[in-house]
């Protein structure tokens, strides 16, 4: 099943797609909730980030080849030392935005890049649970881009400008609630070329245990995101540009880019 958040005409609600079509649910889809009649086409609504997330969490540098690439491309020595252990930390919410979006790079940064990820979308409250138990946990899987300023940013002793940034958290275009999530293909592509791509077979910390690790110190709620990590290299963007993350079987994540 995919659920999208989407507005229409100035009002907004939660959908189930179909084809080209998105049928209104009414209620809470973290809740009761049921299907109506009402439905609109795909291409007259906007898609809008798939929940109103109070926290959104990542894991960094949780694929081998990613750990390769970044050494390569940045500090090897911090990145070997950010590597070593499981590692969460938060993106603000506030840089969230939706398919079709604009990534909007600030003058202040000299280098920014994507990372295509899939991200997992928490349906229930969860604290201290287990790898096992955490799939009960989880509504769903999405798409998003880890925008990431490097370049002078990297020598921030934070990841509040280098992360957080207003636009540099792209998510969509909605939730697939069937998909096996240690099975997917993430797939980045820049101005229509593939750039990357990785498997998530190839985690280090998969996606339950990411649940579990972080519900041991902090509650994770309804609508909370949690990214899982680029699965390869990354490539700068410039204004102008098109990126697109696609994980067959969930959809694709298009935002294109402009300078502020």
């Amino acid at each position: 099943m995919k659920l999208a958040r989407f507005s229409v005409n100035g009002w907004e609600s939660y959908g189930q797609v179909e084809g080209d079509r998105v049928q209104v649910i009414q209620g809470d889809i973290f809740g009761e909730h049921r299907l109506t009649d009402a439905s609109y086409p795909l291409e007259r609504v906007r898609l809008l980030p798939p929940t109103r997330a109070n926290t959104f969490w990542a894991i960094g540098l949780n694929y081998a080849a990613h750990v390769a690439h970044q050494e390569h491309a940045l500090d090897a020595e911090r990145i070997r030392r950010d590597s070593s252990a499981f590692r969460p930390w938060q993106k603000g919410t506030n840089c969230i935005i939706g398919h079709n979006d604009y990534i909007v790079l600030p003058p202040e940064a000299d280098y920014v890049h994507y990372e295509g990820e899939l991200v997992i979308v928490i349906g229930k409250p969860a604290r201290r649970v287990t790898p096992e138990d955490a799939p009960n946990f989880i509504l769903g899987y999405t798409c998003a881009n880890d925008v990431s300023g490097e370049g002078a940013w990297s020598k921030d002793l934070s990841n509040w400008r280098r992360k957080s940034s207003d636009t540099f958290g792209p998510v969509g275009p909605w939730i697939e609630t069937d998909v096996d999530p240690h099975n997917l293909e993430i797939i980045t592509r820049l101005n229509g070329r593939e750039h990357d791509r990785g498997s998530t077979s190839g985690m280090t910390y998969n996606c339950y245990a990411i649940v579990s690790g972080i519900s041991q110190f902090a509650t994770l709620r309804p609508g909370d995101l949690v990214l899982t990590g680029a699965p390869g290299s990354v490539e700068q963007l410039h204004p102008g540009d098109v990126v697109e993350i696609e994980i067959p079987g969930i959809g694709t994540l298009r935002n294109p880019v402009r300078g502020e």
